[in-house]
This record gives structure tokens, sequence and C-alpha cells, in this order.
């Protein structure tokens, strides 16, 4: 009885495993006629396939040699006010402006010429992790980069300052700045004060030195340590006066030509694939 029952298994297992090797044969079977054809339709059209590739290939690189040479730039900003994606949407709205061709709107935003921004051919912004900063909405204070493709270098120096005029001098930016300012002179005042009270404490205690005991002694030491520190935050008030703007350039722009061969390459392949893709827009309409 179970050796009978062993075979019917048996054969079952067969019957299916025949089963499932008929429906991969079917399914290799339709998928290997697919690929067959599509073989035989590109030996057919290979031809035609290189013909459309090669002319509008060349098209693409005689483009790209007849056009002005590009110089690359990036200026590394750090800044203390509002967030960096405001910066980014700033700068994105330029570039919109460039490539929509409004050169006057573009020209008066920036205080230059109409001349002189045409020769931007890009502007864009990237963030410390060199990821598009426009899409970059972390709090975290850190330096971005801005960065520009121009055809004429000479613009750049001006450029650079128009640019961070643009993002930094806005009327709250402004009002914000004034406010620290004001902030930071009136601490000073009571800084300086503080130390001129403690300066008096001071001489009180000095005033009869042979009466001095542990606890004047001990007084006099946190006096001088506390003056020490009040000294130092009157210096970091007094630098931060200083340099109280919201948009510090830490590395300018420097201009680098970018190859005219990678530029012929990138356009050579475009026009291939342009050329591809009209060539089969072509087979599917006729």
């Amino acid at each position: 009885m179970d050796n009978k029952s062993f075979s019917q298994s048996k054969e079952e297992g067969k019957r299916t495993w025949r089963a499932l090797q008929n429906q991969w044969g079917e399914a290799l079977g339709f998928f290997g006629a697919m690929f067959s054809s599509l073989l035989l339709f590109i030996k057919k059209q290979a031809l035609w396939f290189i013909l459309f590739a090669v002319i509008f290939g060349t098209f693409g690189g005689v483009y790209a040699w007849m056009k002005k040479p590009v110089y690359h730039s990036e200026m590394t900003v750090s800044y203390a006010q509002l967030e960096k994606k405001i910066y980014a949407d700033m700068l994105f709205k330029l570039n919109q402006l460039l490539e929509s061709k409004q050169y006057e709107s573009l020209g008066f935003l920036l205080n230059m010429s109409v001349d002189q921004v045409k020769q931007i051919h890009l502007i864009d912004s990237k963030n410390i992790r060199y990821e598009p900063l426009v899409n970059d909405i972390s709090i975290e204070k850190v330096p971005f980069y801005i960065i520009v493709d121009v055809y004429d270098p000479d613009i750049l120096p001006e450029l650079e300052e128009q640019l961070v005029n643009y993002i930094s001098v806005s009327d709250f930016v402004y009002e914000r700045l004034q406010l620290n300012e004001r902030n930071y002179r009136n601490e000073i005042i009571h800084m300086k004060n503080q130390m001129i009270y403690m300066d008096s404490l001071k001489t009180m205690l000095l005033s009869d030195c042979s009466n001095l005991d542990a606890d004047a002694v001990v007084n006099l030491e946190n006096l001088n340590k506390n003056q020490n520190e009040i000294f130092g935050r009157i210096r970091d008030l007094e630098a931060a006066l200083q340099f109280n703007k919201n948009i510090e350039i830490m590395d300018g722009f420097i201009a680098q030509e970018i190859p005219l061969s990678n530029i012929i390459i990138r356009f050579i392949l475009l026009g291939m694939i342009v050329g591809i893709g009209l060539r089969l827009f072509w087979l599917m309409v006729k």
C-alpha cells in the first residue's frame, strides 16, 4: 500500500514538473520570438540608425565647436540671517530670468548692464555636500556655494559683489542687522559699567591690605576672573560690530575654463540620441 502511494506521488511530481517545463518553454518561446524580431528589426534599420546618428552627432559637434568658451566658477559664502533655502530660491529666480532671456530685469536686480548680464550662462547654488541648495531645507547654518558659468571672466569680480549684495541687502535683513548693532552696543556699555563697578570693589578691598583675610583674597580672585570674562565678551562684541554682515565671502570666484572637448563630446552624444530618436519616430508615423 505504501509502495503504491509512493509511486502515485512520484508520477504526480513528474507530471507537475513536465507542466512547468512546458510553461517555461512557452514563455521563453514568446520572449525569444520577440527578441528575434527585435534583432531582425535592428539589422534592417542599422544603416539608417548609424546614418542618422552620424549626421545629427556631427551637427551637435559643430554647434558645440561654434559656441563661445564657457568659464566655470564657484564662491563659498557664510551667512548670519534667515535660512539658506531662501537664498537658494533667490538665486534660482535669477537663473530663471537668465534662461528666459529677461536681461533687463536681471540687470536691474544685479545692478549690472544688459551687456554684462548677457555674458552670464548659468547661476546656481549647492549646499556644503554639493547637493542642490534649492532642495535643502535643513536649518543648520553652514556655508554654501554660489556657482556661475560665464562667457567673459572679466565680469566675475563685479558679479561676485552684486550677487552678494542681491541676496544680503534686503529691508528685513537690514533691520535685523541694525537691531543686532544696537543690542551689541548696549551690551558693551553695560559690560564696561560692570568693569568700572568691579574696579571700585577691588580698590575698596585693597585699601586696607594689612587687614586682608582669606575671604577677601578669594573675593579678589573672583573679581579678577569675572573681569577677564567680561573683557573677553566685550572683545567679541566689538569684533561682531566690525563684521556685522549677513553674507561673508569665504572664497571668491576664480575662473576655470570648461574644456572644449567635454562640451563637444556632450553635444555629439546628444545629437546621436536625437538622430536615432527621429529615425524611430519616422518609422512609427510613416
